[in-house]
């Protein structure tokens, strides 16, 4: 058995832990200390966390070994480059977004050509080859980086060419083993190289052997005090046939790699996976027999049969996969590990409502289905940002949609279901925006307003859009809804109002909705204001999903005609002012005066009787002329542009002194 290193000591500007949970999750990457002051960008700034095997032995070069490796780190200011000593191709993800590829580039490479706004970004770079040396990170005067948020747990890819992700586009960020550590939320390595086998005969490098190195080639013994995995996938098999190595020599070497791996990773799940071309099949699960029966009980045989299909999922006829087969391989892996660890958190797919590079604006119903998500109230809209030329949209039934995509004009889909093409015409390769939201589900329209993913490109995949700093919460009746406009919620002064301040919006209105809660069957938004759906007694709605930087409140129209007093008014009014300030603690409040006049005295007196010093009486006499209205009660879309003209400025001036929106976990 291999003696390996147990003792933790300090690298430059890594150190990992061999500290366990008790369901066998590690923590893989730290950084050397949550330092509060802010690092230099330097090889061993200790605000750089390096994920992989890295030689960290220079002071001025980091260089990864073996494939996939990569770097993250937060940083302040407004951009970032890269020093990078000769020639290079690598990725680079800012914030989050998609990775950029850099080909043959050196010197101090910008990767910001666009500055970003002030604040705190996130960066990951990974290399794929050439020159694979990180000199550092330049920042703006002042700036510096902060440490990085890293997931508690590193899943590891022992394998060849397959594992390497050999033939696709992007090499390692295409493989199985990256998109299976990203679903599961985990970092991830990839022990591989192409043309490798397990056992080291005939001129194959055995992994058998190497895996315990730094790097695929050499004889430097890599401490594994560095990190330790939580999980361990083994794919091998594959070349050791066209070297002559047979059966019983296979079988050994497999249960002796798996035997080293326990004693190098006392806690990890290893996963010892079936070969595509199944080769050495028998071999391969005797070995995790052998392994289970000599007490090892966290040694499981992954059988791959019918995961891929011939022709479609393959580059080649040598059994490496394209990106859609190693999407697919991820897609049936990713739910194996997830249940054998435990606790590991499984991401959704890009592009399916689960994921969370989706962003679901208003109040939607993320958690009675993990396929199918359902908004309530109106205006509520999802958007996303999305790689490849094409994109689908996945429909349950009919519903009337609006879809729009890199900024351009809405496009209207009448009945539209099953899967919907938003892209006739292919779209240039690159990145692209999508912002879709569905009819109003209320009065005598019924569509199915539910979200079941987007289909993609074939390697595509998903980013997270640019998000406004502000949020704007409309609550209201049939005007706010946009009733008799020419597009519904898409054309109503809430709409119209957060699009021209470059916030996100919300419409909590409701056609025919009145403020006071009364025996008769309307709805009442002093009640119903803190519900997931308008006509539901539950569930409430979490408000820490989000939070509004301003709420617009324009209730009364009507109340008129129900027999409610001014006293009840004014009471009813005062308390949805003291839900909407629970709701939001920093928001500014504006209480509109109806523009029919309708219980203005009372709107204005609950809000002087509240003593909120950051809500407003916004008094709209005049605003409206008779060929603003449709009738005599709702405007049209004349008319609604009048409001925007309006309202607009009164909530800008205070947007200017309000904090940010803050944003939640959407699910």
């Amino acid at each position: 058995m291999r003696s390996i290193p147990h003792s933790i000591r300090r690298l430059f500007a890594l150190v990992m832990t061999a500290s366990l949970c008790a369901l066998g999750l590690s923590l893989g990457v730290t950084s050397t200390a949550r330092a509060a002051a802010l690092g230099n960008g330097s090889v061993t700034d200790p605000n750089i966390v390096y994920t992989g095997r890295w030689d960290l032995g220079s002071a001025g070069a980091a260089v990864p070994n073996w494939t996939g490796g990569y770097l993250q780190t937060a940083f302040t200011g407004t951009t970032v480059k890269v020093k990078a000593r000769e020639a290079v191709n690598f990725y680079a993800s800012v914030d989050g977004g998609p990775d950029v590829f850099y080909a043959g580039v050196k010197g101090t490479v910008t990767l910001t050509p666009q500055p970003l706004p002030q604040g705190t970004h996130t960066l990951r770079v990974s290399y794929r080859s050439g020159d694979t040396v990180f000199q550092g990170l330049v920042l703006d005067a002042g700036a510096g980086t902060v440490a990085p948020r890293v997931p508690s747990g590193l899943i590891e890819f022992v394998g060849d060419s397959i594992t390497a992700g050999a033939l696709t586009d992007r090499l390692a960020l295409d493989s199985y083993g990256w998109k299976t550590g990203e679903r599961l939320g985990m970092l991830h390595t990839q022990i591989a190289r192409s043309g490798y086998c397990l056992v080291g005969k005939d001129g194959c490098t055995g992994l058998a052997t190497q895996f315990f190195k730094t790097a695929s080639t050499g004889d430097q013994n890599w401490d594994f005090s560095r990190y330790q995995a939580s999980a361990v996938v083994i794919n091998l098999g594959t070349n050791d046939i066209g070297h002559g190595v047979t059966g019983p020599e296979f079988q050994s070497a497999y249960t002796g790699l798996l035997r080293d791996i326990r004693a190098t990773y006392p806690n990890a799940a290893l996963f010892a996976v079936q070969t595509l071309k199944k080769r050495y099949v028998t071999e391969t699960k005797a070995a995790v027999s052998a392994r289970n029966a000599a007490g090892d009980a966290k040694v499981t045989y992954v059988d791959t049969t019918g995961w891929l299909t011939d022709g479609t999922d393959y580059e080649d006829g040598n059994g490496h996969p394209n990106e859609a087969g190693h999407t697919k391989f991820a897609d049936r892996l990713a739910p194996i590990i997830a249940a054998k660890l435990g606790t590991a958190p499984l991401k959704a797919a890009p592009g399916q409502p689960g994921d969370p590079n989706i962003r679901f604006t208003g109040r939607w119903d993320t958690k009675s289905s993990a396929t199918a998500y359902t908004p309530y109230w109106a205006g509520a809209y999802v958007r996303t940002g999305f790689t490849g030329r094409t994109v689908k949209l996945k429909q349950r039934n009919a519903i009337d949609l609006w879809a729009s995509i890199d900024g351009g004009p809405a496009t209207f889909y009448d009945e539209a279901r099953g899967t919907v093409n938003l892209t006739p015409a292919p779209l240039a390769a690159g990145n692209h925006t999508l912002q879709v939201n569905y009819q109003v589900v209320a009065g005598s329209y019924h569509g199915d307003a539910v979200f079941q993913g987007l289909a993609l490109d074939s390697g595509a995949t998903t980013f997270a859009p640019p998000g406004p700093k502000n949020l704007i919460e409309f609550v209201g009746d049939s005007i706010t809804v946009g009733t008799t406009t020419s597009q519904n919620a898409r054309t109503a002064y809430g709409w119209l109002i957060g699009e021209r301040l470059g916030a996100d919006h919300t419409q909590i209105a409701q056609g025919g909705a009145a403020l006071v809660d009364t025996a008769d069957d309307r709805m009442s938004l002093e009640q119903q204001f803190t519900k997931l759906n308008p006509n539901a007694a539950t569930p409430d709605w979490d408000f820490s999903r989000y939070q509004a930087s301003a709420v617009v409140i324009n209730l009364g129209t009507n109340d008129v005609g129900r027999g409610v007093t001014p006293a009840q008014f004014q009471a009813s009014y005062a308390s949805l002012l003291r839900k909407v300030r629970t709701a939001y603690p920093n928001a500014w409040i504006f209480a509109l005066r109806t523009f029919s006049g309708r219980f203005g005295a009372e709107t204005k007196a609950a809000v002087t009787a509240s003593g909120d010093t950051r809500a407003s009486y916004v008094d709209t006499t005049g605003w409206l002329a008779a060929d603003d209205l449709s009738d005599s009660v709702h405007p049209n879309d004349k008319g609604h542009r009048t409001i925007a003209d309006r309202l607009a400025p009164v909530i800008s001036e205070r947007l200017s002194g309000l904090p940010h929106v803050s944003r939640h976990d959407p699910r």
